[in-house]
Parts: structure tokens; sequence; C-alpha cells
């Protein structure tokens, strides 16, 4: 792997919204589901009671009551038994950059990024949404992501909006002939898009959250 670049990029969508899919009816903030998803992302992070068990610790959450958009849990350790985790914890998280019409990817990773401030006790990580979602701001994310130290060799974690997701994963440098789908389906809420590059070219694939009911168990595409 050349030096310049990150260990991995996830690539993900917001949790599910208020009203229709394809529209903004419902409001900037997720959805009691889109919260939910929310509230689970961390567990794809963090070692998993559902696998093998194994003597690591295993986060827990309190959850308390917040205003609207907002999260107030607490993480602790638990003294049960858990497997491996599903993937690479990330060293760096972005969202797209909220606005009246939406604030639901920063929602959607906050309860990620308070589990990751407990469990690495480094209070000043941080969620960067200082980018848009339009094509200079994930140019100028993707710049910065490629432009090496302090992210080469690292995993990224990005949080965006459906509609520009495959015109991020393709400024990463993905052929579009890899993609699923060119446009991502307003209804699909649970996939995650890795990008690594072991030789400087980047190396693309999908996979399932698996995290609500009804999640998808198959990427598209795949058989199960």
């Amino acid at each position: 792997m050349s030096n310049q670049f990150p260990n991995l990029v996830w690539i993900i969508r917001h949790g599910e919204k208020p009203g229709d899919p394809d529209g903004n009816d419902g409001g900037p903030n997720l959805s009691i589901l889109g919260s939910a998803r929310a509230a689970a992302i961390p567990s794809l992070f963090f070692p998993d009671p559902t696998q093998t068990p194994a003597t690591l610790p295993q986060l827990t959450c309190d959850l308390g009551t917040a205003a609207e958009g907002e999260f107030t849990g607490v993480y602790g350790n638990s003294t049960a038994l858990a497997g491996q985790p599903r993937r690479s914890a990330p060293d760096f998280l972005f969202a797209t950059a909220s606005s009246s019409s939406s604030s639901r990817p920063l929602e959607t990773i906050t309860p990620l990024v308070q589990a990751l401030q407990f469990s690495t006790n480094n209070p000043k990580l941080t969620i960067n949404q200082q980018f848009t979602n339009d094509t200079d701001g994930i140019n100028g994310l993707v710049k910065l992501v490629l432009s090496g130290p302090p992210y080469a060799g690292k995993v990224i974690l990005i949080c965006w909006h459906h509609g520009t997701i495959p015109q991020l994963t393709e400024a990463f440098g993905v052929p579009p002939s890899q993609l699923p789908f060119t446009k991502w389906p307003s209804t699909v809420f649970d996939l995650v898009f890795g990008i690594s590059f072991p030789s400087g070219q980047p190396n693309f694939g999908v996979t399932c959250q698996k995290l609500l009911f009804g999640d998808s168990s198959t990427p598209p595409g795949q058989s199960s």
C-alpha cells in the first residue's frame, strides 16, 4: 500500500428519514427508525456478542432523554464476552455539512463518535462536517482524505446523502462499472461501500450493515 493512501474508506448513507424517501417533506432529522440505526451503528465497529465469545470488552450504552436530533447516551464497558468486531473502527469521521433540509448524516454517526471517544479515551475525536453535498464539497473531501498524513494508513468513515454517494465513490477513483447501481435507491439505507488502496489503486466492495430487522443480508447483484 502506498504511504499516501488511507488503509480503508467506509461510505454509508445516513439513517432513515420521515416521510417520502424521495423527498424532504419529513423535516431535517432522522425518523425513529433512523435513530435506531444510528444507535446500532457503533456495534459494527466494537466487539460483537453474537460471534464466538472472546475475552474482549463489550461496549454498552444507557440512553438518556434528548431533544429532537440529539443523542445523550452514556457509554461504558460491559463484562460480557464478545467476538471480534465486524469492521475496522474509523480513525476519522466525516458527515455531509448540515443544512436546513437535513442534519441526518451528522445525527447518524453521532452515537458512533461518542462511542469512539469513550473507547479510545480521546474526547478530541470529532466529526468533520465542513464539506457540502455538491461537486465542490465532494472534490474537497476526497482531496483532503487522499492528501497523505494524517489520513494515510488510517480508516475513514464518511456518512453522506444517497443521491451523491455514487459520485463520491467515483471521486475516489472507483470505476462506475463496479458500483452496484448508478443511482442509489431511495429506500436503501443499509449498505456499506468499502474502498482500499492496496497498490495505490482503489479496490471496491459492498457489504450490508445487517443491523435492523428488514436489512439486507446480501448486497445488490450478489447471490445469497
